[in-house]
């Protein structure tokens, strides 16, 4: 009996250090889905700090992090400090940045048939971007995650203006400026030099350098950045007249979006897209402002006549030619002009979706 008993109470203690084991098992198991879950993610932008599309970064940063209960952070780099968007997009390939808001340019890179948003004189109104942007969002969508990224939403820069030391409203005035050219921007370059106009690769972080130094003396814009990179100082005058829609998007590496939880996925698919929202209304506001400032600060808006617009119109259908099918398929350009054309049709009277030319 003596031997059952020790036999019985050895037993126990086993069962009881067994029990205790899997329960720190099952504890330390927690805690690695926990840390498993915490991430942080690098999001990088070109653009200063202190504008108003790093200022929105910053509250979508806090947002993700309140709503995440902690287990998502976003860590902004901005002011271009982890490089041109090519840079970034290197990058974000080896997961030293996880995600980025890009301009057209860097959305291009990836994938060459966005930058259909941005062929010139294409749209009239902002109802119209609007419109051909909700409409093709999935089919971009698929296309950048097929590329390895998660497109997460759209970032509109407004309408592009040219800007000059000269006086660039006279038929063939075009052709004796020195444009800025953003560094591996093919397809500005063909839209530049469709328009005859000489162009010089700079990144961005150079322009002010080459405008000072006369490298350059005009530059293309939307107004609000031409503001916030402090580059009106150094022009006198704004053609007024609207050349190219300015897009962009928000991208985050596939791979890491992937690793959240499926609630932290949406939780930062939806914030992505109200703070990408709220940036496109933001950018449209601040780019009207940003007309007074320039106003205030002694640029002139000049105009082009009848002749020197007919004839900007004969160089977009140049572009279009040269960029199809290199750049985008004929197939979405038809598309495109299709949404266009019913668009118009059904708001021919008011723009109802939006105000023209802002």
């Amino acid at each position: 009996m003596f031997f059952l008993s020790e036999r019985g109470d050895t037993m126990q203690r086993l069962l009881k250090k067994l029990t205790l084991l899997i329960a720190v098992f099952a504890l330390f198991s927690g805690l690695s889905e926990a840390f498993a879950e915490t991430k942080t993610i690098k999001v990088a932008s070109v653009m200063p700090e202190g504008s108003p599309w790093t200022n929105i970064l910053r509250e979508m940063a806090e947002s993700v992090e309140r709503d995440t209960e902690g287990e998502v952070e976003l860590k902004i780099y901005a002011g271009g400090v982890s490089g041109d968007e090519s840079d970034v997009i290197r990058k974000m390939r080896v997961n030293r940045i996880h995600a980025a808001g890009f301009t057209g340019v860097g959305l291009g890179i990836i994938q060459p048939e966005i930058r259909i948003l941005e062929a010139p004189m294409m749209f009239r109104t902002l109802g119209e971007i609007d419109e051909v942007k909700a409409r093709l969002y999935d089919d971009f969508a698929k296309g950048f995650e097929k590329k390895g990224y998660v497109f997460l939403g759209y970032i509109d820069g407004g309408f592009v203006y040219f800007f000059s030391k000269k006086d660039i409203s006279k038929p063939g005035s075009l052709s004796d400026i020195k444009m800025w050219l953003w560094t591996g921007d093919k397809v500005a370059e063909t839209f530049l030099t469709s328009f005859g106009i000489k162009t010089y690769p700079l990144h961005v972080a150079d322009v002010n350098t080459g405008l000072e130094t006369g490298m350059i003396d005009s530059f293309y814009s939307v107004p609000v950045a031409a503001a916030a990179f402090q580059w009106y100082w150094r022009i006198e005058y704004m053609l007024d007249y609207p050349m190219v829609n300015s897009t962009g998007g928000f991208l985050m590496n596939k791979q890491v979006f992937y690793t959240l939880s499926e609630k932290n996925q949406k939780i930062i698919r939806d914030l992505t897209k109200k703070y990408c929202n709220e940036l496109v209304k933001l950018t449209r506001g601040s780019n009207a402002e940003a007309r007074t400032i320039l106003s205030e600060a002694g640029v002139k808006f000049v105009t082009p006549g009848e002749e020197q617009v007919r004839l900007f119109e004969k160089k977009a259908a140049k572009t279009y030619e040269r960029s199809i099918p290199g750049l985008y398929s004929r197939e979405i350009f038809d598309r495109i002009k299709d949404i266009l054309k019913t668009f118009r049709a059904e708001y021919r009277v008011s723009d109802k979706k939006g105000h023209a030319f802002n």
